[in-house]
C-alpha cells in the first residue's frame, strides 16, 4: 500500500489516505492537477479506478501519469479507456480535421478505418512531431511546429469535441515545448458580471480550417474571413455534464467568430473573453518527463505549447474520447 494526497480547488493538501499502491500528488507550483506513480494500466483494481475517478473529480480536470518509461499501444489504449470510449484522431477520417480527397467524398468511415488499419495505422492515436514514427529518426517538418502554438480545446470545430485527452511523452527537448493548461472554470466563475450578460445566449464558430500551430488542415481551404470558416458553433459558456459546473468554451483564437454580430464587435467580444480566459492565475505551464502521459478534460481546460528549438525533436502518442453534446448555461 502507498500514501494518496488528494486536493480540490485552492486546497493543496486536503488529505492523505492509503490506497491500492497509487500515489496521487499536487503538481508542482501548479493551483490545480495531479500527477500519478506506481500504476499499471493493464492491471486496474477496483480500488485504483476509484481512486482515479476521485481525482478526476478534484483535480480540475488534469491529471499526469508518470511512469518512467514508453508505453506500448496497448497501455495507451486501456489508460484510456478509463476516462471513455476512444474517439478517431484529428486528420485521418474525413470531416474530422480533414476534408475528403478526390475520390474519397463517398468512403464510409468504416472503410475509411479498415484502409488505415490495413496501412498498419490506428485510427485512434495521432503520433506527431519532428521524428519518424518508425525509425525515430529526426526529419524534416514544416517551420510553423516550432513555434507557439495557440491556446485551444482539441478537436471542438466538431459538433460533439472530445471530453478528455491524452498526451503520451516518447521524445521531449531538454528546454522548450512545454504544454501550458488553462483552467476555464475558474475563468467563468470570475467573469465579469456586465461581461457575462453580454454573452448570455451567444455562441462562438469553432474554426476547423488551421490547426493550433497556425498550419493549413488537411485538405482544408483558408476562409476569406472568420464570418466563412468551417466549423460547429458552440455556447461562449457550456455546462460539464459530469460535475454540472459551468466553463468557459472558446475553442482557438484564429478564425473565431462569435455568431450573429458584425465581424468588428465580434472581434472586439473576443478579445475581451480571451484577456480574461487566459490570465496567468489561471494557468500551469507543465514541463515533459519522457514516459509521462497528460490527461486534460477539454470541457474545462484549454491548453497551448510553447516554442522550442528547431535542433531539437519532440515526438508525442495523442488519443482521446467521445464527448457529450455540448449543453450552454442558462442564462
Amino acid at each position: 500500500m502507498s500514501r494518496i494526497s488528494q486536493y480540490g480547488s485552492g486546497d493543496a493538501r486536503d488529505r492523505e489516505r492509503e490506497v491500492n499502491e497509487v500515489m496521487i500528488r499536487p503538481l508542482p507550483d501548479a493551483g490545480f492537477g495531479a500527477e500519478i506513480v506506481g500504476f499499471d494500466p493493464l492491471n486496474v483494481s477496483s480500488g485504483q479506478r476509484a481512486a482515479i475517478e476521485d481525482a478526476k473529480r478534484r483535480c480540475h480536470g488534469l491529471l499526469c501519469f508518470s511512469f518512467g518509461r514508453l508505453l506500448e499501444d496497448e497501455e495507451l489504449h486501456a489508460l484510456t479507456a478509463l476516462f471513455g470510449e476512444n474517439e478517431y484522431a484529428p486528420g485521418i477520417i474525413n470531416g474530422i480535421g480533414k476534408q475528403a480527397g478526390p475520390g474519397e467524398e463517398h468512403l464510409s468511415v468504416e472503410a475509411q478505418v479498415a484502409a488505415l488499419r490495413e496501412r498498419g495505422e490506428d485510427p485512434f492515436m495521432l503520433k506527431f512531431g519532428n521524428v519518424n514514427p518508425a525509425t525515430l529518426e529526426k526529419e524534416p517538418t514544416y517551420p510553423e511546429f516550432f513555434g507557439e502554438w495557440e491556446w485551444h480545446t482539441d478537436m471542438s470545430y466538431l459538433e460533439v469535441p472530445p471530453a478528455y485527452s491524452l498526451l503520451h511523452a516518447r521524445d521531449v527537448p531538454d528546454e522548450g515545448g512545454d504544454t501550458g493548461f488553462c483552467d476555464q472554470v475558474t475563468a467563468a466563475r470570475t467573469l465579469p458580471r456586465s461581461l457575462r450578460q453580454r454573452v448570455s445566449g451567444l455562441q462562438i464558430k469553432h474554426d476547423s480550417t488551421h490547426g493550433s500551430d497556425g498550419s493549413l488542415r488537411p485538405g482544408m481551404v483558408p476562409p476569406a474571413s472568420p464570418i466563412e470558416a468551417l466549423g460547429h458553433a458552440h455556447p461562449v459558456i457550456r455546462v460539464i455534464p459530469d460535475t454540472g459546473q459551468e466553463a468557459l468554451f472558446l475553442g482557438r483564437r484564429t478564425n473565431a467568430y462569435v455568431t450573429g454580430l458584425s465581424l468588428g464587435e465580434s472581434e472586439r467580444l473576443l478579445d475581451e473573453l480571451w484577456a480574461h480566459a487566459t490570465q496567468p492565475r489561471f494557468c500551469y505551464r507543465h514541463r515533459w518527463e519522457v514516459g509521462q502521459v497528460m490527461v486534460f478534460d477539454n470541457r474545462r481546460l484549454m491548453h497551448m505549447r510553447h516554442p522550442m528549438d528547431e535542433r531539437k525533436t519532440r515526438f508525442m502518442w495523442r488519443t482521446q474520447t467521445k464527448g457529450q453534446a455540448v449543453r450552454a448555461a442558462p442564462a
